[in-house]
């Protein structure tokens, strides 16, 4: 494997991601408020929205992986992006001489997730092919740096267009996301994946089970993946709640909120940023105990504080968002390190529906809990319960 240049490969694939992920953060916002204003903000039509950005991707996902190991994983991530840009571009047309129909925008969003579940697996899989092994977990953090930095850029960018135009004509940015993003991956060589004699003739089932085994014969890989899904089922939710706990239990008002949400910001650019610095200097799976002990102490804290000490929130908040990259970038590494270049596609594909699948699930149990006690009742609750898969992971030889 040629690994000459990988700093320059890394530097070019990541600006072309982060337009990417820019456009297309400022588009699904956009489309999303344009949901809530148009119907008024029916929770009906806001939970079909929800369910086609995550479910459709969550159940391809493991196919999608194995179409990724077969094929050209750099011509499976352009196709992705040109496919968002047709969809987007289909969307345009419709806004442009009327108004679109409920059923066309869903249709829309459950092509960008199908597309995602294709582009996802294939973008991981490519980073051991260009980086040296020992710098996985650097790449990781620069991943997830670009990542953060575009889910919360991508929302202000949508939000200020949205003021001086009408929607139609930021749909367009996923057009011009998806141009620049294939334009420069068109000039970057990605090693050929060599797949084994035996793979060369198995049938697309047998390939899509191997994925499936390759996590299930490797302990370690198989206990963190668990660890990994509750912990998604565990965080994930807590984003939508941040803005209830700062409401109902501190007893703040909007520009509070905003704060809160701010900060965390921040926090997840600061932990992509210390991997993405320091990464190489860490065992992975010490610095994925570190992450999780982190959020569980912030989290835990969080949930026993009184009102009057909310600015000890805020910054417990970035705490959490630092510590989300510290657990996150080290497994993927990790999993780049441990399998073998010919599944990494479908073993990230079955890692990230399990992930999607959990969250839902997460979501109903904290309702739940909101119901029977209170929000900060949940925040602590969490903490513990993130904390024990600390506790589980160090066991992780």
């Amino acid at each position: 494997m040629e690994n000459k240049n990988w700093k320059q490969k890394f530097f070019a694939l990541y600006t072309g991601q982060f337009f990417s992920l820019l456009t297309s953060s400022a588009v699904q916002f956009s489309i999303i408020w344009w949901l809530t204003d148009t119907t008024g903000g029916s929770a009906l039509v806001l939970t079909l929205a929800g369910l086609a950005g995550f479910l459709p991707q969550a159940l391809v996902g493991p196919f999608a992986g194995t179409l990724t190991d077969r094929y050209s994983r750099k011509m499976m991530m352009i196709t992705a992006d040109m496919i968002v840009a047709l969809a987007g571009l289909l969307l345009f047309t419709s806004m442009y001489v009327g108004e679109p129909s409920i059923s066309l925008i869903v249709f829309v969003l459950v092509v960008r997730s199908l597309a995602t579940a294709f582009h996802m697996p294939a973008m991981q899989a490519s980073v051991p092919l260009l980086a040296p092994q020992e710098h996985l977990t650097k790449v990781a953090g620069w991943g997830q740096t670009v990542a953060s930095i575009s889910n919360i850029a991508g929302p202000a960018v949508g939000m200020s267009l949205l003021a001086v135009s009408s929607i139609e004509w930021v749909l367009l940015l996923d057009v011009l996301g998806a141009v620049v993003a294939s334009s420069i991956l068109l000039f970057i060589r990605f090693p050929i994946v060599q797949r084994s004699e035996g793979n060369a003739t198995s049938s697309f089932m047998i390939e899509m089970k191997e994925g499936y085994h390759a996590i299930v014969k490797h302990p370690g890989l198989m206990k963190l993946t668990v660890v990994m899904t509750v912990v998604a089922m565990l965080y994930i939710p807590l984003g939508t709640y941040f803005p209830l706990m700062t409401r109902n239990h501190f007893e703040k008002g909007v520009v509070e909120a905003g704060l809160v949400e701010i900060v965390f910001a921040i926090g997840l650019i600061v932990g992509g940023s210390i991997l993405g610095v320091l990464g190489d200097r860490f065992e992975k799976i010490n610095t994925m105990v570190i992450g999780m002990i982190l959020m569980g102490v912030a989290l835990f804290i969080s949930g026993l504080l009184t009102p009057p000490v909310f600015y000890l929130f805020v910054v417990l908040a970035g705490l959490v968002g630092l510590s989300g990259p510290l657990f996150s970038a080290p497994f993927y590494a990790y999993i780049q390190t441990e399998i073998e270049p010919h599944l990494l596609g479908r073993v990230f594909s079955f890692v990230t529906s399990l992930s999607l699948l959990a969250t839902p699930i997460g979501y109903a149990l904290a309702g739940v809990l909101i119901e029977l006690t209170n929000v900060a009742t949940l925040f602590t609750i969490t903490g513990v319960l993130i904390i024990l898969n600390a506790v589980v992971t160090m066991k992780v030889k």
